[in-house]
């Protein structure tokens, strides 16, 4: 590579809001040179780390602007403390029709029965999916309610 070609490249590339691969691309380069990597082949693996790199930064914001009270994913409930549940129903919420379909979900029950986990988690799934979700408790929806009425803004909420 001439001199400077490097220092231009991170350039180019940070230009091209590619700055994750800027960061990276003396490694990159280097463990490319060392498997004897072609053109081609570097260029899709560096194509492939920046698009695994941007999904990760989509789902962990997705996540972030939720507001979910705690990040509990679905594998980690235990559906033999909730006997009632609707199995079928909720393996068809996870699979997200509900969204296309764009109904809202609402969990009800006694306290401990994990409404706030399935919710979370469902809400969890969603990101995974590249849907924007939000998680709000009833109390905190009615507060909303409130405060958007006085402030003639229900329309909008």
């Amino acid at each position: 590579m001439r001199p400077g070609a490097l220092v231009e490249l991170e350039a180019n590339l940070k230009a091209l809001n590619l700055s994750r691969v800027a960061r990276n691309l003396e490694v990159l380069l280097r463990q490319a040179k060392e498997a004897g990597i072609g053109c081609e082949e570097f260029l899709l693996e560096l194509t492939h780390a920046e698009l695994q790199a941007r999904a990760e930064s989509r789902l962990n914001r997705r996540i972030k602007e939720a507001k979910f009270p705690l990040l509990k994913p679905l594998e980690s409930f235990d559906f033999e403390a909730v006997p009632d549940l609707d199995m079928r129903l909720f393996r068809q919420l996870v699979e997200g029709e509900y969204i296309h379909e764009r109904r809202n979900v609402i969990f009800l029950g006694r306290s401990g029965t994990g409404k706030t986990h399935m919710a979370t988690a469902l809400g969890m799934e969603a990101c995974r999916k590249n849907y924007r979700t939000r998680f709000v408790t009833c109390y905190g929806l009615v507060n909303e309610l409130v405060e958007a009425r006085q402030e003639r803004l229900l329309q909008r909420l």
